[in-house]
């Protein structure tokens, strides 16, 4: 089963980032919630969770605190699933996000009248990501915001954000997750005690990782990637088309699970607005959770084919670290480290540094929305040459 995002609308469940949730629950306390943030840190450190956490508190109708939410009622729980009409998430389609995005789905969104709620919370995830006519446009918008409407702006550097676009923002920092931090989470997550710290490190400081690695078929799948090339060595040149084939059959399960977790969402939805015959839903909120969720069924697909690369790129990292000579503790797969061991008898320093080369290829190709199969037989191709030279 896929793993939604877990259910947090409240500032005490935002881990790691003491200073930005002071920043904000000060701004709400004195309405002073300005009507752009810059969101400025590592990607996967508490984007998501500080997005609900603010929605919470700007929409939630039982609190009597005006800095966060309760946590409990059926807005926040809402909320902290990212089905509430309140809180959109703008994810970039592929390498950017484009000027077509932000006039038909951003800007409709800022200006639709309200059908609950109080006040929008809309992130951009990976702002840095717009391209120069997408930034254009959306700066119109953000020069005259509607007063129901706070932005939400992710980015790693400012520095690709025109000046119009940054000025108008407030900043706030956030920073990498302490290893404390992260142990925490594991703990909160249900790790079993024996498999966190090989789990924080493999996570390499990202929270979101680690919650992918919570989840029992993602942390057996990270075991098959990082066999990749004792696979490739002990099966031959013949496993790399059926090996493709079954990597890219995985990535597309991980969507129909989303798919059906999108379906008995929309089944609650349905009883809770009292839906009948496809009658009683308020106007667009269907058609835009459809959309929601088809665009989020089809980056599952993606997100699983990165955790691919990511986990192969790890394990080509540390086959580096052997060769070098490095301590075991160095290693980010260290419950690995007899099969790295074992690899870098198989490949030399110039053959890992060539495989990492082509998961990086393979990766840009995916951000061109290169078809998966043939790019990852592609990669495969070239880690598993190296294993049959004479």
């Amino acid at each position: 089963m896929t793993t939604l995002a877990p259910p947090v609308a409240t500032w005490d469940d935002v881990l790691g980032q003491d200073a930005a949730v002071r920043s904000l629950r000060s701004a709400l306390a004195g309405d002073q919630v300005a009507h752009a943030w810059l969101v400025v840190g590592p990607s996967g450190v508490g984007q998501r969770e500080l997005a609900r956490a603010l929605a919470a508190a700007l929409n939630c109708p039982v609190s009597d605190d005006p800095a966060t939410g309760c946590g409990t009622c059926s807005t926040c729980e809402r909320i902290a699933r990212g089905t509430h009409p309140a809180v959109l998430d703008f994810e970039p389609e592929g390498q950017f996000h484009v000027v077509d995005a932000v006039r038909g789905d951003w800007i409709p969104a800022a200006t639709r009248t309200m059908t609950e709620g109080r006040r929008k919370v809309l992130r951009i995830v990976a702002a840095d990501r717009m391209n120069e006519g997408a930034q254009n446009a959306f700066l119109k918008v953000l020069e005259e915001p509607p007063a129901s409407v706070v932005w939400l702006l992710d980015v790693e550097e400012d520095g690709l954000l025109l000046d119009t676009i940054v000025s108008r923002c407030r900043r706030i920092d956030l920073v990498p997750w302490t290893p404390d931090a992260m142990a925490t989470l594991a703990a909160q997550l249900g790790i079993p005690h024996e498999d966190r710290a090989a789990r924080v490190r493999a996570a390499m400081g990202s929270p979101d990782r680690l919650r992918d690695l919570a989840d029992p078929e993602l942390a057996e799948a990270r075991w098959r990637h990082l066999a990749i090339v004792a696979e490739l060595a002990e099966r031959g040149p013949g496993a790399v088309v059926p090996m493709a084939k079954e990597l890219v059959a995985w990535s597309r399960g991980r969507s129909a699970a989303l798919k059906e977790a999108h379906l008995g969402e929309m089944e609650r939805l349905e009883e809770a607005y009292g839906v009948e015959r496809d009658k009683g839903w308020p106007p667009g909120v269907k058609q835009r959770l459809t959309k929601r969720f088809e665009r989020l069924e089809r980056q599952e697909q993606r997100r699983a084919l990165e955790m691919l690369l990511d986990d192969l790129a790890s394990y080509l990292r540390d086959l580096l670290a052997v060769h070098a000579g490095a301590d075991a503790a160095t290693l980010v797969n260290i419950d690995h480290e007899a099969a790295l061991a074992r690899d870098a008898e198989r490949l030399d320093v110039v053959d890992v540094v060539a495989g990492l080369g082509a998961v990086e290829r393979c990766r840009e190709a995916f951000e061109r929305n290169g078809a998966p199969e043939l790019q990852l037989e592609r990669l495969l191709l070239a880690i598993s040459l190296p294993l049959y030279r004479p």
